[in-house]
């Protein structure tokens, strides 16, 4: 009788593919791949990871990290399935005012060009690059994460004739909150999810999004859900003692993130609570809109903007109340952050992170009068905000970058 085996992998080499990373950051996913790739070299896996040029050198410890090159010229290499050409789109405004608010912000501190103005010019400039570098390079299996990589992962998938896994951790119909979504975009999303071998998202809400929006097969996807370093954000407030209450808010200034529910929310919680400050920490293309609202409202004395922040902690460690209203969120690392932190916290139900956490209270983003109501709830009730934040630091050790690297070192045994 012949007898069954399988292959037993030990030792990994992932070549994985991101769009940015620590100090080049613009949100969530540079705090995730940061984790994960930290959790994943601790467990005796080489990750060779692969991001577009900054200009400095980076070299966080435990990862290497190549940069690729700008190229002038972009005709070097035709990508397969990839017939972008450089323009500003017209429909991808989240894109091209994030990107630019970016690398003002680096220009003007370090005169550094991390990411480029024309966004699809760069996507294309990225492809090309990882493309020629890494051919050659040898791996067990090819990791990309979002649209961005896809055109590079699948070119070296067929050039290495390696197994490709991607992570999509949101879709440019989350990014525009399902409001004329780039059909360009759609077209690689939609590519990079057919050709990978598995599909990994941070939650059900994602997957069923990608069964739906994509049709993507069920048993492609596997949902891995987000890790956090609980250690890092542990922050002491008890040396704050601010006159008014703090409500806040962190993401980026897009229709995905719901800043203008927050806004309807604050001007009716200040009729019941004027001492209350809301604070919105971010960047993005709603924020003028949301300045000139918030003087329309009569409430600019009580709404505080910060702009893009690299350390988020020190707003953290102020705020009575977290407050996520998204209106479209695969998943809302932010929302674990704050946990950590020690604030109670107030999620929307269109939210991935909903699926997995209780100690919150939870409310549809289009809901003000129910997100008011909690709000006022939790600033004047301090037994009811002791027990949220204490019962959701508890529920946090269920989360770790140490698990999302055991359940992907799993996918990639299994591909491999």
């Amino acid at each position: 009788m012949r007898k069954s085996c399988r292959l037993v992998v030990d030792y990994m080499n992932v070549l994985m593919l991101g769009w940015e990373f620590p100090p080049f950051k613009s949100g969530g996913l540079g705090t995730y791949l940061f984790g994960f790739t930290k959790a994943l070299s601790k467990k005796g896996t080489k990750v060779t990871f692969v991001m577009p040029s900054t200009g400095v050198k980076i070299n966080p410890g435990f990862i290497e990290v190549v940069q690729a090159e700008d190229y002038a010229h972009l005709d070097l290499i035709e990508i397969e399935g990839f017939d972008f050409h450089p323009y500003s789109p017209s429909n991808n405004i989240i894109y091209s005012e994030e990107v630019k608010s970016d690398l003002e912000r680096h220009e003007a501190e370090k005169n550094i060009n991390a990411y480029g103005m024309d966004f699809f010019s760069k996507v294309k400039s990225y492809t090309v690059s990882a493309v020629k570098k890494m051919t050659s390079k040898p791996c067990d299996v090819i990791h990309c994460h979002d649209w961005m990589t896809f055109p590079a992962g699948i070119a070296l998938k067929k050039a290495k004739n390696k197994p490709l896994i991607v992570t999509i951790h949101s879709t440019e119909f989350d990014r525009t909150g399902n409001q004329f979504p780039n059909e360009k975009i759609c077209k690689v999303e939609r590519n990079g999810l057919i050709e990978a071998d598995k599909v990994i998202t941070i939650s059900n809400y994602m997957k069923n999004q990608l069964i739906e929006r994509y049709n993507i097969p069920e048993q492609k996807i596997q949902v891995v859900y987000n890790g956090i370093d609980k250690s890092s954000y542990i922050v002491d407030n008890s040396n704050f003692a601010l006159n008014e209450k703090v409500v806040l808010f962190l993401g980026r200034l897009t229709i995905q993130k719901g800043p203008d529910w927050f806004l309807e929310a604050a001007y009716q919680v200040l009729q019941f609570k004027p001492n209350t400050r809301f604070v919105i920490v971010g960047d993005g293309d709603m924020l003028s809109s949301l300045i000139n609202k918030a003087i329309a409202m009569g409430i600019s004395d009580k709404i505080s903007f910060s702009g893009f922040q690299d350390n988020v902690k020190q707003f953290y460690s102020i705020a009575d109340l977290f407050v996520m209203p998204s209106v479209s969120e695969p998943f809302g690392l932010t929302a674990l952050e704050a946990m950590a932190s020690k604030n109670p916290v107030i999620i929307s139900k269109q939210s991935g992170v909903s699926e997995v956490i209780n100690h919150c209270f939870k409310v549809d983003f289009w809901d003000v009068n129910q997100l008011t109501n909690k709000i006022i709830g939790v600033l004047e009730h301090g037994s009811l905000s002791h027990e949220l934040k204490h019962n959701a630091f508890t529920e946090l050790q269920s989360f770790s970058w140490g698990s999302v690297a055991d359940q992907c070192l799993e996918i990639y045994k299994e591909v491999v």
